[in-house]
């Protein structure tokens, strides 16, 4: 195994050990239909992404904006920029307190750093549209979440994102994948792309 996958296995080790995804105390953040109406047309508060997203390839990132009754509008997305695309989204309203419950522990965890919403958005739909042409739709809640961007323009970021790792798709299991899972998403990257044209990781017991 690997340095990089060594390091892996410890991260996908420390995902085991949580208990769900973008949380506060009282459970998962939802919002009604008219609240993302109103949520789209508020001030950006901002957008953090994982410093080590690109050098782990798995992470969360959240875009949120302000509302006008002093809460937050906030979407997450799991992103997977080595093969999966988003994995995991929502979209919900927060009170500042719940705000914080849900990005603190990825402050420290994860070291997110501020990002231009044009980037966000663009970094994103690209993992989406690279896993989408390997045959893998994001979460189903991504059309949902996805509304928080509105009107940011993802042409308006100059950046490049590259996607896979060492310029092929990277298949890492995550902690809940079945076997049988995993099988199918190997056998569709095998019809995709060929034998040899991808790399998985096989995780220790």
């Amino acid at each position: 195994m690997s340095r990089h996958e060594r390091r892996y296995q410890k991260y996908l080790d420390r995902k085991r050990q949580k208990h769900g995804y973008a949380t506060t105390g009282s459970g998962r953040l939802t919002a009604t239909p008219a609240q993302i109406a109103t949520a789209t047309h508020s001030p950006i508060h901002e957008a953090l992404v994982p410093a080590k997203l690109f050098e782990i390839g798995m992470g969360n990132l959240f875009f949120s904006r302000s509302l006008p009754d002093g809460r937050i509008a906030l979407a997450g997305f799991l992103l997977d920029t080595f093969c999966l695309g988003v994995k995991d989204a929502f979209v919900g309203i927060a009170t500042k307190e719940e705000y914080f419950q849900c990005t603190r522990r990825r402050f420290t965890e994860e070291n997110l750093q501020p990002m231009q919403p044009a980037c966000f958005r663009k970094l994103v739909e690209g993992g989406v549209a690279y896993a989408q042409d390997l045959g893998f739709p994001p979460h189903a809640d991504y059309a949902l979440a996805s509304q928080i961007f509105d009107d940011v323009q993802a042409s308006d970021c100059s950046t490049h994102f590259e996607y896979g790792r060492e310029g092929k798709p990277f298949y890492v299991p995550g902690p809940h994948d079945s076997p049988a899972r995993i099988q199918t998403i190997l056998d569709q990257l095998e019809r995709r792309v060929g034998e040899g044209n991808y790399d998985y990781l096989v995780l220790a017991g």
